[in-house]
């Protein structure tokens, strides 16, 4: 049987990442993982995951949640380096 930890080494998403697709998707971190690794396989599946990571964002800055709002943007900033927004045709 496969920890969660084995599922995150075996793809290319971080933790953080991970728990921000359980966050936005209301699942399991395991389910969350195999959901990542489908969508990170993708331009269109990139694009997903930059916006629910741009939707929590915008939701911690309505809700006035500024030190969660300043990690989540910090989250994201990572990912962004790691995985840009990819342009061009889908």
């Amino acid at each position: 049987m496969l920890s969660l930890r084995d599922c995150l080494d075996f793809i290319d998403l971080d933790q953080e990442t991970v728990d921000i697709i359980a966050e936005h998707q209301h699942l399991s971190e395991v389910v969350a993982t195999e959901l990542g690794n489908q969508l990170v396989a993708n331009r269109v599946g990139l694009l997903v995951i930059h916006d629910m990571h741009r939707d929590l964002i915008a939701q911690a800055a309505n809700r006035g949640r500024l030190s969660r709002e300043r990690e989540l943007r910090k989250i994201y900033e990572r990912f962004c380096r790691k995985y840009p927004m990819p342009h061009g045709q889908l």
